[in-house]
């Protein structure tokens, strides 16, 4: 009887996917790339086989989708459950070696304790079982696992900040109390990793933006700024379009004690601005792994959170590929080094407590395992951008500038446009509202791609309209894709006084790709 629920459930894997592939290459005008036919790029994804997922069936499916990067964790709990005695989970060591076999690369975050066997009070000796911890995994999956990341999230769980005291965004500053235990743990664990694997690459860092700054500043004061090989961040949105975030603004600036944002609340402004204060405070690069991020489509109106108290916005599954594939060309713009979307399938399912009703079950880009792991159209939009946008391709920095008129939806004669906004936190922040427009480069080929998404709130409006100049006539050989359907459209370029001019371009609220060759 198991054998036959075993081959049964095999088998719609396995349909799931020639099923997959057929639905993909119908359309398609990108040619479609495993992670093993991929030797770099930043697409992640984060996974649970270290909870319940069953890495024989969905490994093959992020296989497919050429996703280059997983995160998941590997329990200290269930490494060490006995004190003193270290050992490698079994399942542990089966996903990791499948992830390695399929050209996956691995993140593994350390934590997020062992309660039956170190307390927090005691410190010292919580760090020290932590750090042999880290030091054994290191030690063990030296040349399989390609970044240990320091804990996950200490602001949040019942870890540090609990432990220890402070506020959540650390008003404080360097002075409040659990950033600086996590800092301590931080630098002692990433010592001890590097001890046993001086090639390891290990990060840090909090969900919380305005936390890295202040840790930047306690590695500086502690003399140890050069010790960690990045830093890490979990930029969700919420509720919010992907270029933008709940940071920025003077009312969000006294709510932080800091300001990390410009006044417009983008995302690029954050990374910018982090990246200088790593720049400035010594750190060995200025390398940012934005290990979550994500969009839920649970729906609000099935049940809980009934009191409309939850952070997260139920969208639509069409509104979650387009935010992540936005998302996705944000990183990429950023020169982010590895991006892992949060997750890969559905935790929940329906008629289950973390099912359809809750948010945190409906992040993936497939659904439920009892739902024969049905793929959202987020699996789709981001297979092909992770065929497209993966090495040898780069931003291209010192391109051409590219404009867009109009650049935005208008204001009529008689009505003013305005784009919605959210009140966060008593600040007031809007949707950009503009074309967003980056150039990568194939640095083998020479091919130019430029990219382009009207960086509105996604609705059922007209997609904009508009006359793209690009300030070069050196190219030739134009082809746009769209990215959600995978088919070709025409483009309509001349060449005048130097510069080529693609007439009425449609701009939606995704991304859409203009391909280019130099001229010979």
């Amino acid at each position: 009887m198991k054998t036959s629920k075993l081959m049964t459930k095999l088998f719609l894997v396995v349909a799931l996917l020639v099923t997959c592939v057929g639905c993909a290459n119908a359309e398609e005008t990108i040619k479609l790339k495993t992670s093993k036919e991929i030797s770099g790029s930043i697409f992640g994804t984060q996974t649970h086989f270290g909870q319940w997922w069953k890495h024989k069936e969905v490994m093959p499916l992020i296989e497919k989708a050429g996703l280059k990067w997983i995160r998941d964790e590997v329990y200290w709990g269930r490494v060490e459950k006995e004190k003193g005695v270290l050992k490698i989970p079994v399942n542990a060591q089966a996903w990791i070696d499948d992830a390695n076999a399929r050209g996956i690369n691995v993140l593994i975050p350390l934590g997020y304790g062992n309660k039956k066997l170190y307390s927090m009070k005691d410190f010292e000796n919580f760090k020290k079982g932590f750090c042999r911890y880290s030091a054994f995994l290191a030690k063990h999956f030296k040349g399989k696992v390609a970044v240990w990341q320091i804990f996950n999230e200490p602001t949040n769980f019942a870890t540090f900040r609990p432990a220890f005291g402070g506020s959540w965004n650390g008003k404080a500053g360097t002075k409040t109390p659990w950033v600086r235990k996590y800092a301590e743990l931080s630098i002692a664990a990433a010592k001890a990793i590097k001890e046993v694997d001086p090639d390891a690459i290990v990060i840090a860092g909090s969900c919380v933006f305005p936390i890295n700054h202040h840790f930047i500043d306690i590695l500086k004061e502690k003399g140890e700024i050069e010790l960690l090989d990045g830093l890490v961040i979990h930029p969700y949105p919420f509720k919010l379009p992907p270029e933008i975030q709940p940071y920025g603004g003077r009312v969000i600036e006294e709510r932080d004690g800091i300001s990390i944002a410009d006044d417009d609340h983008t995302y690029s402004s954050i990374i910018r601005r982090l990246k200088e204060k790593m720049r400035t405070a010594g750190m060995k690069n200025t390398d940012l792994y934005a290990t979550e991020f994500g969009y839920s489509t649970f729906r609000r109106t099935l049940g809980t959170p009934k009191k409309g108290d939850s952070i997260y916005e139920g969208f639509s599954e069409a509104t979650q590929a387009k935010y992540l594939a936005r998302f996705f060309m944000l990183h990429l713009a950023n020169e982010i080094k590895a991006a892992f979307q949060y997750d890969f399938q559905n935790d929940g399912f329906p008629g289950s407590k973390r099912g359809i009703k809750h948010p945190e079950g409906n992040f993936g880009m497939v659904k439920h395992s009892k739902e024969n792991y049905e793929p959202k159209p987020a699996f789709y939009t981001i297979q092909r951008m992770a065929s497209l946008f993966c090495d040898p391709v780069k931003l291209f920095k010192d391109g051409f500038a590219v404009t867009a008129n109009p650049d935005r939806y208008l204001d009529s004669k008689n009505w003013k446009y305005i784009e919605a906004s959210m009140v966060w936190d008593g600040q007031e922040i809007q949707s950009l509202n503009r074309v967003e427009k980056y150039l990568f480069e194939n640095t083998e080929t020479g091919e130019v791609m430029l990219v382009l998404w009207n960086a509105v709130r996604s609705s059922d409006r007209q997609d904009l309209l508009s006359d793209v100049t690009l300030d070069t006539a050196d190219y030739a050989g134009f082809s746009g894709i769209d990215i959600m359907t995978g088919k070709s459209f025409k483009v309509n370029a001349s060449v005048k006084d130097g510069k080529t001019v693609f007439k009425d371009v449609v701009i939606p609220d995704y991304p859409v790709i203009i391909r280019m060759m130099p001229k010979k």
